[in-house]
């Protein structure tokens, strides 16, 4: 991609009717055909977690593979997938979303990948959309070069900063909006929709304290809470995963259960439109509390995260729409 390429962003464009934007955003997507082709595809690193911005993901990243006819050979989340599974014809698309880097090494998907890419050198490795982001430019280096020795990779990101980073890594670089545009238009009705909902971070990615002067915040919450005793299920699912992968059976362990999984976390992205849907309008700084609000066509005020990803996706992709307010810190 060239840099003509990266002018088509948000930034340059007047402000522009929300759904127009939105299917624009939706069909981003389809260079993703040309790279995956007719190869069998093992999608990995599904999240099985009350993530709501990663099963965001998830279903979108699902209505694609739906729309398109592309049945994955294989869906696992990273726990209980077994990189032996992969034969010499395979493609091994690994999911999207902002764990590339060092922020969550300890829950072990840029391991995962740097194995992967390290081990299985004839295999085109595709990267669907990410935010790039290493604490220190030795960290990154150490991981550039091992993706720098495989000749077939391919990643997407999802902004101008991450793009830049991307280079590093290889020179097939595409720039891309996030896969749970793929899900537009998200809907749930509400009689008497009422103020302004906050979606505040309570980890490492949280924004500073900010004061959004005129609109009524009337509720606050985060992801966890929305899921509340929801997680007792999706630690089933993960036992159950793990359990089955320990024991030699994860191949059928994933058939069975991922199914399963998909239904239940669907109705869990359901209960976050739901909060979405009693609210005017939401506040947040978590990225897929913008994007469902953008899903549902509701106003929404962005406020940025800790290093910077919120503004750069809008910066980049939905700042240009009627709907959104980027507040700058």
């Amino acid at each position: 991609m060239n840099q003509s390429d990266l002018d088509h962003t948000a930034l340059n464009h007047p402000v522009v009717n929300h759904a127009l934007l939105m299917g624009a955003l939706a069909s981003q997507h389809d260079i993703l055909l040309d790279l995956i082709g007719n190869r069998p595809l093992h999608y990995v690193d599904l999240p099985v977690h009350g993530n709501i911005g990663d099963l965001l993901i998830m279903h979108g990243t699902l209505a694609f593979f739906h729309h398109k006819h592309i049945v994955p050979k294989v869906s696992a989340p990273a726990f209980a997938y077994e990189p032996d599974w992969i034969r010499a014809e395979d493609a091994i698309v690994f999911h999207g979303g902002g764990n590339f880097g060092d922020l969550y090494a300890e829950f072990g998907m840029q391991g995962l990948r740097e194995d992967i890419v390290n081990t299985y050198r004839d295999n085109r490795v595709i990267v669907l959309p990410q935010t790039l982001y290493f604490s220190s430019d030795e960290a990154m280096q150490q991981s550039a070069a091992i993706f720098r020795r495989h000749p077939d990779v391919h990643l997407c990101v999802r902004d101008k900063v991450s793009y830049d980073i991307a280079l590093h890594f290889t020179d097939n670089v595409y720039l891309l909006p996030d896969m749970a545009h793929q899900l537009y238009r998200v809907k749930a009705a509400h009689a008497n929709p009422h103020g302004a909902l906050r979606i505040s971070r309570t980890d490492d990615e949280k924004a500073a304290a900010t004061v959004i002067p005129g609109l009524d915040i009337v509720a606050t919450t985060d992801w966890p809470m929305v899921v509340g005793d929801g997680e007792q299920r999706i630690d089933l699912f993960r036992r159950g995963m793990r359990g089955m992968h320990k024991y030699g059976l994860g191949w059928y362990g994933n058939k069975l259960l991922m199914g399963l999984w998909a239904d239940y976390s669907r109705r869990l992205v359901n209960q976050a439109a739901a909060l979405f849907a009693a609210h005017e309008h939401v506040v947040t700084d978590r990225l897929h509390g913008h994007i469902l609000a953008c899903l549902m066509d509701k106003p929404n005020t962005v406020l940025d995260n800790s290093y910077g990803k919120n503004s750069t996706y809008v910066n980049a992709w939905t700042g240009s729409s009627e709907l959104v307010t980027l507040q700058q810190a």
